[in-house]
């Protein structure tokens, strides 16, 4: 963009037009102010500013959505309101993605403005809110494509609103002017969009097809049980009982103004349709178990308030418990992006022993290739006699490289048996060097356990482990 002097970002894949032109002003104000000069001169001599940049505005957007997960609690109450913001803020996934420079968390705050807007149009029916539903959406579809979904909470809104105030005509009037204010917003974000449709048509078919190994093969129940069981490991029993009494609370006191609180659940079904599944696809999903837990907590300690110390005890330490769970998660994911990262390490000692990437078969998420996947079955095979060579016309190398994030996937890949042959093969190697990691902060759908096991992760980061994929240095068997 700085290159071509323009604010319409190139590219459609997400389509991360929202975070892109926002990071193309950080970049322009940064380089001129500090940088002193272009941002397309500075990041060819040092990148690491402008990826700070884009993380960092990330992280506004995860800060951001506590603030407007208070407000949607606050509409019912300002003890909701805290407590929302308390799920928001310490749920792992969310602090996960918070620092990576991806459209998943302003995803996540755009579906907040969302629910905000509608919950406050169900109470007030005002155009004002409408608007801010409206916007909220066209701010999400200029981040990640699935934001469209949304919509469905706005339709909720207006037709519960609608028919709670005796007037059903407006479900079609301000139905059809709130299609025009999304479409009006997406269009002023970003216009291209519109001027380049065939780019986002072709996109939206590429996405949701198949050939994503590890991420796909499952039909729709084996996508929403996949995001079912990433919540529960995520949440804990306990918040998801806490979430299902806030449900409930809602369903007896019938709170039409808490149906937008729902829009996770359009998220769930309607993404769990696609032929992928990523565990942050899910992060929208969550705001519906999330945002009731807000609820439920509030409903959990107020009547435990009322009861007598035994129940106070017992209540509040259950409840404690899942707020534990929850800090200790978020602070793990906290070690883990402190943690210094094995690939880091690995470069730096292949280096000063002279290994280079013209030396070595590697794989993917290794030094030589960091945030791709790289298949080793393209350039070696198993002979008959079950010794590993280069496949033919690929020279000889001394080194083999594998990357933990590869050799998992092509083990469990039962429909790729020359590559699970590979792998297992490679296994059967001595190492020569091994660069061992934490792995991923521990998930579990058990408090206790999960607490147990992140007070040992952390530990074990702060004595020096890291984190990253598990890195292994084999040599070459010599090709008789």
């Amino acid at each position: 963009m700085a290159q071509r002097n323009s604010f319409s970002p190139p590219y459609y894949f997400r389509p991360d037009h929202l975070e892109t032109q926002l990071s193309y002003l950080a970049f322009q104000a940064w380089s001129h102010l500090f940088g002193g000069g272009s941002p397309e001169v500075l990041f060819q001599t040092n990148h690491a500013p402008f990826y700070a940049l884009a993380r960092t505005i990330s992280a506004l957007f995860g800060t951001a959505a506590i603030a407007v997960a208070f407000f949607i609690g606050a509409s019912y109450r300002a003890s909701i309101g805290l407590w929302s913001a308390v799920m928001i803020a310490f749920f792992p996934p969310f602090v996960e993605h918070s620092r990576y420079a991806t459209p998943d968390m302003p995803l996540v705050f755009t579906m907040l403005l969302v629910i905000l807007g509608c919950v406050r149009y169900v109470q007030q029916e005002r155009w004002g809110w409408l608007a801010l539903a409206s916007a909220g959406i066209a701010l999400g579809i200029t981040a990640k494509y699935p934001a469209v979904v949304g919509t469905a909470a706005i339709a909720a809104a207006i037709i519960i609103a609608s028919l709670r105030s005796g007037h059903p005509w407006r479900i079609l009037t301000r139905g059809a002017a709130s299609i025009g204010m999304v479409a009006g917003f997406t269009f002023a974000i970003s216009p291209s969009l519109f001027t380049n449709f065939s780019a986002v048509r072709k996109q939206l078919f590429q996405q949701n097809s198949t050939g994503h190994l590890g991420a796909d093969g499952l039909d729709w129940s084996g996508n929403a049980a996949f995001y079912a069981n990433d919540l529960v490991n995520s949440t804990g029993v306990i918040l998801v009982a806490i979430a299902l009494i806030g449900l409930v609370q809602a369903i007896r006191n019938r709170r039409w103004d808490m149906v937008p609180l729902l829009t996770g659940l359009v998220f769930w079904v309607a993404l769990s349709a696609l032929t992928l599944h990523w565990d942050r696809w899910g992060l929208p999903m969550y705001l519906t178990p999330l945002l009731l837990a807000g609820v439920g907590a509030d409903v959990v300690l107020r009547w435990a308030a009322a009861r007598r110390l035994p129940a106070k005890v017992v209540v509040r330490t259950v409840t404690g418990l899942s707020f534990l769970s929850l800090l200790l998660g978020s602070s793990a994911q906290l070690a883990s992006a402190l943690a210094p990262d094995t690939r880091l390490i690995a470069a730096v000692e292949l280096a000063d022993r002279g290994i280079d990437p013209d030396e070595t078969y590697f794989d993917g998420y290794t030094p030589f290739l960091t945030d791709g996947p790289r298949n080793l079955a393209s350039e070696l095979t198993v002979a008959d006699d079950g010794a590993i060579q280069p496949r033919e016309g690929v020279e000889e190398l001394p080194y083999i490289l594998t990357s933990s994030r590869m050799v998992g996937r092509y083990l469990a890949a039962t429909t790729m048996p020359e590559e699970r042959l590979l792998y297992s093969t490679i296994q059967k190697l001595r190492p020569e060097t091994v660069w061992r990691t934490v792995g991923i902060p521990p998930a579990s759908p058990w408090e206790p356990w999960r607490i147990w096991q992140t007070v040992t992760y952390i530990r074990d980061v702060v004595a020096g482990g890291h984190s990253g994929p598990q890195l292994i240095l084999y040599q070459m068997p010599r090709v008789s």
